[in-house]
């Protein structure tokens, strides 16, 4: 195999490598933004029900689970966000 036809296989399989990566990043991505849809689901409907007015330590804690949970989904959806974006720089560079 010629050094052209090694690096000509050698991008294919950078690209493969790299579509494989963003697709699996868009499922990452997909899963934490639908689990962080179903925490502000259940944080609003905490928050909406007559119980929560009574501000029993229960609830305080159970609200504040609820936050740090949304707040941990938030910061790996940001975080994958940025992953995704290099992985698509990096295609774009290869494909070019």
């Amino acid at each position: 195999m010629t050094y052209s036809q090694r690096l000509t296989h050698g991008n294919s399989s950078d690209i493969i490598y790299l579509e494989h990566q963003i697709g699996i990043a868009e499922e990452e991505l997909a899963k934490a933004e639908e689990e962080r849809r179903v925490y502000e689901s259940d944080l609003n409907q905490l928050r909406m029900s007559p119980a929560y007015h009574s501000t029993s330590a229960t609830n305080v804690s159970n609200e504040q689970q609820l936050v740090d949970e949304l707040n941990k989904l938030q910061s790996m959806i940001k975080d994958i966000r940025i992953r995704l974006k290099n992985l698509q720089e990096d295609l774009g560079e290869l494909e070019d």
